[in-house]
């Protein structure tokens, strides 16, 4: 239902949030405007909602679980890692803005309007998309940050402009700090630029480089079991009790 009021964004994230302050919305901010719920699987992943603002889409994602304990510490563990990523993120091109946060399970993001890399999208817009892709991630490893999540395609995504945006960092890992993680930090990066080969092996072949396609596509190209991500579902099924 239409909200009565009229309630833009605070100022200070109508577009990037100001991180010398920090982010600054709350649920409260967004509370009775048009809801879409994308995403409700159950206490056994994160509920996300995007909220229609007159100055633009909001998400609000938010997981705390209540019948399992260790399902809620498991939780509060990726929400705070999450939260604290987009943090260090902010300002990143490709990466949407954080605009506040509540605890270790609430956070709330700018709501941009792209779509999951797919061979279904049209050819001009998956190669400008694929192109940026790599942008992106030389700009966010630049800050020593790897993603490791990008074999799911569903944390990346392109706007109907062509830009790349990065989503989910629950998994990712700042390399910053700590001698091990700055050693590591090559090899996992090698991670996140192998996700962009393998999008362009299985989706647009002709962007690779002639000389070492066939290598590639080889390698990348073949759709593999998903065995890793099948246990994790039969693992959250047995902590959350089947909910």
């Amino acid at each position: 239902m239409q909200a009565t009021e009229t309630r833009k964004l605070p100022e200070s994230v109508s577009s990037q949030p100001d991180t010398s302050t920090g982010p600054c919305l709350t649920r409260a901010d967004v509370r009775g405007w048009p809801a879409t719920v994308l995403k409700d699987e159950g206490e056994g992943a994160a509920r996300i909602v995007r909220f229609d603002l007159p100055d633009g889409g909001v998400i609000v994602k938010e997981w705390a679980p209540r019948r399992s304990r260790l399902l809620a510490l498991w939780a509060r563990v990726l929400m705070r890692r999450e939260i604290r990523h987009y943090r260090h993120l902010a300002g990143c091109p490709g990466i949407p803005p954080l605009l506040g946060s509540e605890g270790d399970t609430v956070l709330l993001l700018r709501y941009v309007e792209a779509r999951p890399i797919h061979r279904s999208l049209p050819r001009d817009l998956l190669r400008a998309g694929l192109n940026d892709l790599e942008r992106v991630l030389s700009a966010m490893h630049a800050r020593r940050f790897v993603h490791l999540d990008l074999h799911q395609k569903l944390n990346a995504l392109i706007d109907a402009e062509g830009r790349a945006w990065l989503i989910d960092f629950g998994q990712g890992l700042d390399c910053s700090r700590g001698l091990l993680r700055r050693m590591l930090f090559p090899a996992l990066a090698q991670v996140d630029r192998n996700a962009v080969l393998k999008f362009r092996a299985r989706y647009a072949p002709d962007t690779l480089e002639p000389a070492r396609r066939e290598a590639v596509i080889s390698r990348f190209g073949v759709r593999r079991d998903r065995w890793p991500k099948r246990l994790g579902r039969v693992l959250r099924r047995l902590v959350t009790g089947g909910h």
